[in-house]
């Protein structure tokens, strides 16, 4: 976001020069995959998960880049009409330099995806903004409460399983526990192979994740 913010900044100063001195590049290799951080090219997966820091608030959303609906689906765990401005400012410059970025990086054809026959983008323009819209109905942190960073992790984690939000609230507390002991288990298992970097560690056994209730989190 540190870079969209930087690039969104060079785009509103001088729309023409936004791919002169580099300016996009940094951002491209994260679309190619060539980043650390990355390490798979985003023409190679149909979402893109952005965990998003929103300093003015001091909280985490979670924006998810579709490129088949060609859109910005947001999951927000705290609602408010004051809070919404807010995150839709931040949330406007990555839905503003990111089609931007694609276009450049020839994304669509390696996606193959036809711009001119495809129902989401063959009435867009390149440099169009992609559509941001807040999913409603998600279980909300007490107001007050730091909780933000579990409710996004956790929105992240049923999403990425093809699994729909529960509807019943959340236990902060309990999935805490649940996170903590994950991250135990995975720093356990890098230190017993000596790696000295997460593409070193070896990977988890695949799980998949259910949320049943409000206590009851666990993985089977």
């Amino acid at each position: 976001m540190s870079i969209i913010r930087f690039v969104r900044d060079v785009f509103s100063a001088d729309a023409e020069n936004l791919t002169a001195g580099g300016h996009v590049a940094h951002l491209n290799e994260y679309i190619n995959g060539f980043r650390m951080h990355a390490a798979v090219s985003w023409h190679t997966v149909e979402d893109i998960y952005v965990p998003v820091n929103i300093k003015e608030k001091h909280h985490w959303v979670l924006a998810i880049l579709s490129f088949s609906e060609r859109c910005i689906f947001l999951y927000d765990s705290y609602e408010s009409s004051v809070h919404y401005s807010a995150i839709l400012n931040v949330i406007e410059k990555l839905a503003a330099i990111i089609p931007l970025c694609l276009e450049h990086c020839d994304f669509y054809v390696k996606k193959e995806i036809h711009v001119e026959n495809h129902p989401r983008y063959k009435d867009k323009d390149s440099s169009d903004m992609f559509y941001v819209l807040f999913q409603e109905s998600l279980p909300q942190q007490p107001s007050g409460s730091l909780d933000y960073g579990v409710y996004m992790v956790t929105y992240a984690e049923c999403l990425s399983y093809g699994h729909k939000i529960p509807t019943n609230e959340f236990d902060p507390n309990a999935l805490r526990t649940r996170y903590v002991a994950i991250l135990w288990d995975y720093g356990t298992r890098k230190q017993d192979v000596n790696a000295h970097s997460d593409v070193e560690a070896p990977l988890r056994p695949p799980t998949q994740s259910r949320i049943t209730s409000v206590t009851e989190i666990f993985d089977v």
